[in-house]
């Protein structure tokens, strides 16, 4: 399986996981805005282990804590500028959800501690 197809495959099947383990969110979480943010993370930083690794965690995090897809698409989000960035706490500041203002320190705390394998 080419690298290109081997990515496909696995973002498929990472959006077919957050279908049946993810509560839906107020808007639609479409394959293609999952994809695009994945890609996003990818490009960001230009480590797929890493990549793939994430958004495992952030599956598997939005599932435990049971939140919904809006709490994923913001997360992989953060993750991507925090990627381009360099800079955790600093891209913290750059969302703000109403989801953050009522779990403020919660979520900062699990966005700075939060680490994928590099």
């Amino acid at each position: 399986m080419s690298n290109t197809n081997s990515i496909l495959y696995f973002v498929s099947q990472s959006y077919r996981q957050v279908q049946l383990s993810v509560e839906k969110g107020t808007d639609p979480y479409a394959y293609s805005d999952f994809n695009r943010q994945f890609q996003e993370l990818l490009e960001a930083s230009g480590d797929e282990e890493y990549t793939r690794n994430m958004t495992i965690l952030l599956v598997e995090e939005t599932a435990r804590l049971k939140q919904s897809t809006d709490y994923l698409r913001q997360e992989l989000a953060f993750e991507a500028k925090s990627s381009a960035t360099g800079n955790r706490p600093k891209s913290s500041e750059f969302v703000t959800t109403d989801f953050e203002a009522t779990s403020r320190p919660d979520l900062s705390t699990r966005r700075i501690q939060r680490r994928g394998t590099r």
